[in-house]
C-alpha cells in the first residue's frame, strides 16, 4: 500500500522541499516495485512537470490514470503536460474530464478556460492567414483578415497575429477607397473635418507621425467616430505601436462591426 511505503513517504517529503531530483529517484523505485500505484505515478508526473519534462510527465500521468481513471487531479495534470507539448485540443479534453469527475475542480476549470481561449485565438489566426495569403485577396478578404487578426490578439495578447497587423494594414492601404470628408453644417465640426483632411494628406505621403497627430486632434472633436479610430489604427501599426493599433481597431468594430477598412478620407 502507498501509505505504508517508506520510500513514498520520503518522496513526498522531498517533494515538499522542492527537491525534485530526490523525489524522482524515490518515486521511480516505488513504481518499479508497484506498477499499479496511481498516487506514485501522479506524484512522479508532478515532479516531471515541475522540472519541465512534459514528455515524461505525460507518460507518468497516463499510467496514473490507467491505474485510477476517476482521479480528477491526474486528468488535470495530464492536461497541463499536453498543453506544455502544444496539444491544446487534448489538454482541453483532459480538463473537461477532470470537471466531469469533480465538477468544482477549480484548477481544471481555470485551465479549461485558458485552453479554450488559446484555441479560439488560434482559429482566428489561422482564418486570418488563409485570407491574407490567398491568391489576389480582395477588399472583402483583407477586411475579414484584419478582423480575424484583431480577434486573435484580443483573446490572447501574445498571439502571433500581432506580427501580421502591419502587413495586413499595408495591403488594405493598397486597395484604399477615398471617402469625401464632408464639411459639416454644424460649425462645431469644422475643426474635425479640417483635422481629418490633414490626416489624409499625411497618409498619402506616409507621414505617419503627422497623420497620428491630425487624427488624434480629430478625435477630440468627435470621439465616437469609427472612421478616425480606423485611421489611427493604421498610424499606430506603421509606427510599431501595436497595442494602440489593436485598441483603435477594436473601438472601430465596437462602433461599426461592418466597417470598411479600405476607406480613407479625402478632401
Amino acid at each position: 500500500m502507498t501509505g505504508r511505503n517508506p520510500k513514498f513517504a520520503q518522496a513526498l517529503e522531498a517533494l515538499s522541499q522542492a527537491d525534485f531530483s530526490t523525489a524522482i529517484g524515490l518515486l521511480s523505485e516505488v513504481v518499479v516495485e508497484d506498477a499499479e500505484n496511481p498516487e506514485a505515478w501522479m506524484q512522479l508526473g508532478v515532479c516531471y512537470l515541475e522540472t519541465r519534462q512534459p514528455d515524461l510527465a505525460l507518460e507518468a500521468l497516463t499510467r496514473a490514470i490507467r491505474a485510477n481513471p476517476q482521479n480528477a487531479t491526474a486528468h488535470y495534470l495530464l492536461g497541463n503536460a499536453l498543453g506544455s507539448l502544444g496539444n491544446l485540443e487534448r489538454a482541453a479534453a483532459c480538463y473537461r474530464k477532470a470537471l466531469e469527475i469533480e465538477p468544482h475542480h477549480a484548477k481544471a476549470e481555470e485551465f479549461l478556460i485558458k485552453a479554450e481561449s488559446l484555441l479560439a485565438s488560434r482559429e482566428h489566426y489561422r482564418a486570418a492567414l488563409k485570407l491574407l495569403y490567398a491568391s489576389s485577396p480582395g477588399a472583402a478578404d483583407l477586411n475579414q483578415a484584419l478582423r480575424e487578426l484583431i480577434q486573435s490578439v484580443a483573446i490572447f495578447s501574445e498571439s502571433p497575429a500581432r506580427d501580421n497587423f502591419l502587413e495586413c494594414a499595408r495591403k488594405l492601404l493598397e486597395l484604399r477607397t477615398e471617402w469625401p470628408i464632408p464639411m459639416p453644417a454644424d460649425p462645431g465640426l469644422d475643426l474635425w473635418a479640417a483635422a481629418c483632411k490633414r490626416g489624409w494628406h499625411c497618409v498619402r505621403f506616409a507621414n505617419w507621425v503627422g497623420a497620428r497627430a491630425a487624427y488624434e486632434e480629430a478625435l477630440v472633436y468627435r470621439l465616437q467616430d469609427a472612421f478616425v479610430h480606423h485611421a489611427l489604427g493604421f498610424c499606430f501599426a506603421e509606427l510599431g505601436e501595436l497595442d494602440d493599433a489593436l485598441r483603435a481597431w477594436l473601438r472601430v468594430l465596437e462602433l461599426d462591426p461592418d466597417y470598411d477598412f479600405t476607406r480613407f478620407g479625402a478632401p
